[in-house]
This record gives structure tokens, C-alpha cells and sequence, in this order.
């Protein structure tokens, strides 16, 4: 069965996630796993940039097997049909949603793709949601699902 995990950093109230989940049974084990840490704090509000993105990456450093995906300002953007055959050939693959400042050029280096959801700047919690969403509808493709109505 095809694992994809969604790493992020977030502090606060997140957006109930598990209808997406539970729906993606039957074609993949999905995980949200936060690693919002007390480091991760005092680097965001240190107010150093280059800290802040190292304290996201050395908390994800230890995930990086698999398909590696980075949500990305500079990553391409895709439509659900270019996003399912992305995931389709993959059985294990990595989300990284990265922080306000977004990831060091050398984190970027270590991924299979950067994924852009949009050229918006968004929320965490709501680019979250929107790449649950998309990883839902993805798998409904490649499954030939009714849920994504296709062109």
C-alpha cells in the first residue's frame, strides 16, 4: 500500500484533516505529522531568517527518504491530472511544507520535486488543506474514482 506523509511545522489550531485521510484508505496510509518544537519557536521569533529555515530542515532531515516533495514558491505548478501521474509511480512519499521563509536553497537541492499549489501566498494550515485535497483527489485518478470530473 502506497505511504505519504505530510511534514510541517505549525503552531496553533489546524484544520480538521481526517475525512481526507479516512477517504484515502482503500489507496494509501496517509500521515499528518506536525514537528512543531520549542527550537522551531525561538527561531521563528529570533527574527533570523537563515535560523528559522535551518530549524524546519534539521527537523525534517531525518524523513528524507522515499519521493521527496517540497511545497515551494519556486516549485512548478501543476493541474490534478499532471499531480496524479506525479505520486502514481511512487510508494513512498514525503510532503515538506516549509515555513514563512520557505527552505534553504540546499534542502530545495535534496527533493525529487518542488510543488508550487499556487502563485497565492497562503496560510499554512490552508496550503495543508489544499494539498490534502489534491493527494485525495490524485489518488481518485489513478483509481479511475468518480470523485475528480475530469476535462
Amino acid at each position: 500500500m502506497k505511504q505519504i506523509a505530510v511534514y510541517s511545522c505549525f503552531k496553533g489550531e489546524d484544520y480538521d484533516l481526517s475525512a481526507f485521510i479516512k477517504a484515502s484508505l482503500k489507496w494509501a496510509k496517509i500521515s499528518d505529522i506536525n514537528k512543531f518544537s520549542p527550537n522551531i519557536a525561538k527561531a521563528q521569533s529570533s527574527g533570523d531568517i537563515m535560523l528559522a529555515k535551518k530549524s524546519y530542515e534539521s527537523a525534517y532531515e531525518t524523513h528524507l527518504d522515499g519521493f521527496c516533495i517540497a511545497l515551494d514558491e519556486r516549485g512548478k505548478a501543476m493541474d490534478s491530472l499532471e499531480f496524479a501521474k506525479l505520486i502514481e509511480p511512487h510508494n513512498k512519499i514525503n510532503f515538506f511544507i516549509g515555513g514563512a521563509y520557505g527552505f534553504s536553497d540546499e534542502f530545495r537541492g535534496k527533493m525529487h520535486t518542488l510543488l508550487s499549489l499556487s502563485k497565492l501566498t497562503m496560510a499554512h494550515k490552508i496550503a495543508k488543506l489544499v494539498l490534502f485535497e489534491q493527494i485525495f483527489r490524485a489518488l481518485s485518478i489513478s483509481a479511475n474514482h468518480p470523485y475528480h470530473k475530469g476535462e
